[in-house]
Formats: C-alpha cells, sequence, structure tokens
C-alpha cells in the first residue's frame, strides 16, 4: 500500500511511515468474499493482484455487477465503511486475490492527525465520484461495444478471469450480446 500511495505523490516520507506496521496481506481464493450483504466493513482494500467483483442480489437472486476492481486500485463496500451501517453489495474475489488492508480506525486516526492525511482522502473519495459519474455517463453516451472495448483496453490481461455473465452484468448487455461483441459480429 506504501508505494501505491507514494506513486499518488501526496503525502511526505513521514506521513507514509505511518502506515509501517498498520497494514495487513491477505489472500482471497476465487470465489472466497471480501465481505458479504448485510456485514458492517471496517477495511479499505489496495488490491496487489487479483480481481474483486461487487454485486448485489434482487429478492428473485438475480446479481447485478457493480463493479470490477483490478490490481493496484483501492476499493471498500463504500457506503458501509462511511456510515459503519450493513452493506448491500457483495464483494467477491474473480481469481485468487492478494489485498493490502487498512482498517477503518487506523485510516481516521490518521485523518485526525495529519492535513497532508485528509487531503489524500478528500482526493480519493473525489476520484471515486469521478470514477462512478464516468460509469454512469458510459451507460448514456457509449455503446456496449464502446464500453467494451474500453475496459478490454483498459484490463486486457484480467478479461479472461471474468467470467461472462458477471462481465456482462458489468457491461449492461446480455452474455449473448458480449459473445457476439467478443466475435466481432
Amino acid at each position: 500500500m506504501i508505494q501505491f500511495l507514494k506513486s499518488l505523490q501526496l503525502l511526505s516520507d513521514t506521513e507514509l511511515q505511518k502506515l509501517e506496521g498498520i497494514t495487513k496481506t491477505k489472500f482471497l481464493k476465487k470465489k472466497e468474499y471480501f465481505i458479504k450483504e448485510g456485514a458492517i466493513c471496517t477495511e479499505l482494500v489496495l488490491i496487489k493482484s487479483g480481481i474483486l467483483r461487487s454485486y448485489y442480489s434482487n429478492i428473485e437472486g438475480k446479481e447485478t455487477t457493480k463493479c470490477i476492481a483490478f490490481e493496484n486500485e483501492l476499493t471498500t463496500a463504500y457506503s458501509s465503511f462511511i456510515t459503519q451501517e450493513a452493506t448491500y453489495e457483495n464483494i467477491q474475489a474473480l481469481c485468487d486475490t492478494e489485498l493490502s488492508i487498512l482498517e477503518r480506525d487506523a485510516l481516521y486516526s490518521l485523518y485526525g492527525d495529519s492535513f497532508e492525511w485528509q487531503n489524500l482522502g478528500r482526493r480519493l473519495t473525489e476520484q471515486h465520484y469521478i470514477d462512478q459519474e464516468n460509469r454512469t455517463i458510459s451507460f448514456q453516451k457509449q455503446t456496449a461495444k464502446e464500453r467494451y472495448e474500453t475496459l478490454a483496453a483498459n484490463h486486457s490481461k484480467y478479461i479472461k478471469f471474468i467470467p461472462l455473465k458477471h462481465l456482462s452484468s458489468f457491461l449492461g448487455i446480455s452474455p449473448r450480446h458480449l459473445s457476439r461483441l467478443r466475435n466481432g459480429t
């Protein structure tokens, strides 16, 4: 996590050193959950390797993929992490995944101790908002083919690990339509 945060160039070396000893590593096997619906999220994670899928289930049990997070991305069940209320989402590993974890209490302690950490939190929150807005706009302004091509261009080495049904749900299309896009028909 230190290397990732250092790359953002928002924290001094002194502030980065505060992470030593308060982050931990966690390994998830394929299909193992980071968090399940109904739990309260207390961890922010950086994906060191692997893929996490965030999804919701409706009352009939149909899953809708909200987000797919890849290597070197931060993720969590954001609403639950902030409010400390039960989450409605499930976050599951799509392949063996290694995570670097920072507990919420430790993060909030860093926020309380340092303007640099507060600034980092604000900047990461702003970026998350922009990412979510861009995703929403992509559904309004791009075709399914364009959304797929963007995902493939940015994460080509991971596409093969995402089951067709999850990938099609994330893109907002049927598995059949995604198969046609992949085959160029």
